[in-house]
């Protein structure tokens, strides 16, 4: 670590209605702000080569726990558009009038949110691996059926759906081992590559169990109720060709939707080429 790079785990504020939001920070302490949301699963916690990577690029990046995940409290009542509430809180008590975000996977349509809800305060938006409305014509084209099985239990059974994911919630590597498994083989290969990192990432995620998870997919799996239409922010999508958890047609359909979006698609790339092109997205915002 570089004499003027910090990380600051486990970190948390109290929000107005008392629940406690965790977070973290990383990169350089007066750098230019990002904001990091997790995948579903995922966490605060940040690799340390991306974090390496925001300290080159000058960037004070701040990775923030939704509900139920990490140290943030869980939130029954929560929605798409009320965590732009929490980003606000965790912004104004951080003193960052403007910020950029990063979302990926399952925390991209939280971003959205944000830049919808904050479009004072939201400079840019960087979309890896990005959800579309599952209801949109062709948007689950290229999933893997696991994925969609999930989303689907997501709304036809709630209660089912945390029981499946219940059987990891005692370990990070049983997480691990279940994303891995049925991964394809880009991705695959990418995991057991980082394999230390996930599992520490995924011991964040389950550290209150698997609520926060399942949440994640009964929202994101029904309607939105976020105009995207009204999502005037800079956005850029970022899609692997071979992505099998957020296929490549979602990110055509939200390019279609966003006003003012750019889209690189990443040949022959998988869902997690966040992690291979990290320094590309990061820098795009900066």
């Amino acid at each position: 670590m570089s004499p003027k790079q910090s990380a600051q785990e486990n970190q948390a504020i109290l929000l107005p209605d008392g629940r406690r939001l965790g977070y973290a920070e990383y990169g350089v302490p007066h750098g230019s702000p990002v904001l990091f949301f997790h995948g579903a699963p995922g966490s605060s916690y940040i690799h340390s080569d991306m974090a390496d990577v925001a300290a080159r690029l000058n960037v004070r990046l701040i990775a923030v726990d939704r509900p139920g995940y990490g140290a943030s409290a869980p939130h029954s009542a929560r929605s798409l558009l009320s965590w732009s509430d929490d980003v606000a809180a965790l912004t104004d008590a951080l003193a960052l009038p403007r910020f950029a975000i990063i979302g990926f996977s399952g925390g991209t349509p939280y971003a959205l949110a944000c830049a919808y809800s904050l479009p004072e305060r939201v400079t840019k938006v960087a979309l890896a691996g990005s959800l579309a409305p599952l209801d949109a014509p062709g948007v689950t084209e290229g999933m893997s059926p696991m994925a969609l099985g999930l989303y689907t239990l997501a709304q036809s059974n709630p209660i089912e759906l945390r029981n499946t994911f219940a059987a990891v919630a005692p370990s990070p590597t049983a997480l691990f081992e279940v994303m891995s498994a049925s991964a394809g083989e880009w991705d695959k290969n990418l995991l057991l590559e980082k394999a230390s990192e996930f599992e520490t990432e995924y011991k964040r995620t389950l550290q209150q169990g698997i609520e926060g998870m399942a949440f994640d997919f009964v929202l994101s799996s029904g309607e939105w109720k976020l105009p995207l239409d009204g999502v005037n922010t800079e956005i850029h999508l970022w899609s692997g060709t071979i992505d099998q958890n957020t296929p490549t047609a979602m990110t055509h359909h939200m390019a279609a939707l966003l006003p003012n979006s750019t889209v690189f698609i990443l040949p022959n790339e998988g869902h997690f080429a966040l992690y291979r092109h990290w320094q590309d997205i990061l820098a795009k915002l900066v």
